[in-house]
């Protein structure tokens, strides 16, 4: 045990590791000698269509949906026997009957607003603001 422990107080405050003379004098020389050489890669040229080739596709396909979206609304707006023109300007006129009934239930609608609002409600905020 002793002999191992005066090895060690020997080693105290010194390195063991050593690197011999001249070791790393052209080393870096040497590593790059072993190394293969590296081929040179030849610039790739890329044409024009190559370029615009994606911003082709895209207008195709705004325009493949543009004319989708015209050929499945185009037997709504029309109707039948009619250009798309003419589809613009139909008018529908109610009947009598209809108009009739509309003007009765506007008529007690407005009389139902005259006797608890206009009467009430109004006449109660016009004399807040006097």
């Amino acid at each position: 045990m002793e002999t191992k422990q005066t090895k060690l107080d020997e080693l105290k405050g010194r390195n063991p590791f050593q690197v011999p003379d001249g070791y790393l004098k052209g080393l870096t020389g040497q590593i790059m000698s072993r190394l293969p050489e590296k081929p040179r890669e030849e610039t790739k040229v890329i044409s024009l269509y190559e370029r615009i080739r994606p911003w082709l596709y895209l207008a195709a396909v705004f325009a493949g949906l543009i004319f989708l979206f015209k050929a499945l609304n185009l037997p709504f707006i029309t109707g039948e026997g009619q250009s798309p023109d003419e589809s613009l300007y139909v008018q529908i006129a109610p009947s009598e009957g209809l108009l009739s009934v509309q003007s009765e239930e506007d008529e007690d609608f407005l009389e139902y607003l005259e006797t608890n609002y206009y009467n009430g409600v109004f006449t109660e905020e016009m004399e807040k603001i006097e």
